[in-house]
């Protein structure tokens, strides 16, 4: 039996753990306003943050059209910075964070702009709908497609990170999408995690879990079918090029992409997501090793939320990837992924507090980590989402997220040469 599945019990204790931590949380507190309720929302709402843009659209006199056509505009600027305390002097050793990888320096992560409409499959009516997302800053870098733009260079880029087109059809609750768009799986979201499995950035961290960033895909391009059964159960199932591939395909062959979302209630929801398919490699851009159609990847992802209160939430995203065989790597089965457990307690409509324990096995000799060699990696990050003025129309929309993060591993893989990492990180973040 391999060591991811030798780890599963502790990543039971992980999560064990952090549902004690949110049930601390519960705790009551007397600091301010009441935080307003919030429902438990699946990954990939399309319910956007309606901010400031439209407002200005609307004083020029565009937004009365545009809000006739359903057609909203909007988006986020999102700065961040990362200290790593325990290689003070070092600028952009491995971090194993992700994005953060650019130490002591000020940086703009993303600044993103989308133009959308949504249809509604369950009013079984004809309607058609689409989305165009772009973003530049310093972390397009790290999502670009196959084919598409991922040959630029410089620390500041763009990307355009989602263009799909959907259409409803009608006497069935039925909705094809064809394009572009970020990937369905995980708790997390690569959009500043403004509509994560929480819904809500005042509920979400600024680093990413190792989960996120090794074990997902970042952009899919294919067509989707969604089927609307009930309000409690929808089907997604359709095929894509595969993980970060678009106008080129590294195997030339195509995946399969299916996710089933159970909404128990209001407050609970339950989100199953599976890619079957050839998808080494994973990279993009010219000169890429020989693709792999011959060994069929299987990557799946469970996650789950329940809104204890209107104040608390937990959630749990569980990531497992399955490559019987990678070009370059021995020793055949290659196997990474993860469990981490989130709590988030809204003290009040200014502060909100935020966790997450996770534990990732990269049993891939370092092939899902970048690192030279395979280990397991345990990581804690506590936060506070602070919303300095609630009630202004416009600052409303500017938070700030500081938190501070310990990484440790069985191995010695970090910048210092230990194994272990202290990060302090923040980001500010305006949506509109």
């Amino acid at each position: 039996m391999t060591r991811l599945y030798r780890n599963s019990s502790g990543a039971m204790v992980i999560s064990v753990v952090v549902m004690l931590l949110g049930l601390c949380f519960r705790i009551p507190c007397v600091l301010g306003d009441e935080a307003a309720p919030q429902a438990a929302t699946p990954p990939q709402s399309t319910e956007p943050l309606l901010g400031p843009l439209m407002s200005v659209l609307d004083k020029a006199g565009l937004a009365k059209a545009l809000n006739k056509a359903g057609i909203n505009i909007y988006g986020y600027a999102d700065a961040g910075y990362i200290y790593d305390a325990t290689a003070p002097g070092s600028h952009d050793g491995p971090t194993f964070m992700g994005f953060d990888n650019l130490k002591r320096t000020p940086v703009l992560d993303k600044f993103s702009l989308s133009i959308e409409r949504t249809v509604d499959p369950s009013k079984k009516q004809l309607d058609w709908g689409f989305r165009t997302e772009t973003i530049w800053g310093f972390d397009a870098k790290f999502i670009h497609s196959n084919g598409l733009v991922a040959t630029q260079t410089g620390r500041y880029q763009w990307d355009p990170l989602q263009a799909y087109v959907d259409v409803a059809l009608p006497y069935v609750p039925v909705r094809i999408r064809a394009g572009k768009w970020i990937e369905l799986a995980g708790f997390e979201q690569f959009d500043a995690n403004i509509y994560g499995a929480f819904g809500d950035p005042s509920r979400a961290l600024y680093s990413y879990s190792y989960a996120f960033l090794y074990a997902e895909p970042g952009t899919q391009t294919g067509a989707l079918v969604t089927y609307v059964l009930n309000p409690q159960w929808t089907f997604d199932a359709g095929f894509t090029r595969g993980w970060n591939q678009s106008t080129r395909d590294a195997n030339n062959y195509l995946d399969f992409l299916g996710r089933i979302t159970y909404t128990l209630s209001d407050k609970t929801s339950v989100i199953f997501v599976m890619t079957e398919g050839p998808e080494f490699p994973t990279a993009t851009g010219r000169g890429l090793p020989a693709g792999d159609n011959k060994h069929w990847w299987s990557a799946l992802d469970l996650v789950v939320t329940h809104k204890v209160t209107d104040k608390l939430s937990l959630g749990s995203g569980l990531d497992f990837v399955n490559a019987p065989q990678t070009p370059g790597l021995k020793d055949g089965t290659k196997q990474w992924g993860g469990v981490a457990g989130y709590a988030s307690y809204a003290i009040d409509s200014r502060f909100t507090l935020n966790s997450r324990l996770e534990w990732y096995n990269d049993s891939s000799n370092g092939f899902a980590t970048g690192a030279p060699l395979g280990a397991n990696y345990y990581e804690a990050t506590f936060g506070i989402a602070i919303k300095p003025f609630p009630k202004d129309k416009v600052l409303s929309h500017l938070l700030f997220r500081p938190e501070v993060r310990y990484d440790w591993s069985n191995r010695k893989v970090f910048d210092s040469g230990d194994k272990g990492q202290v990060a302090l990180c923040g980001d500010v973040l305006f949506t509109f």
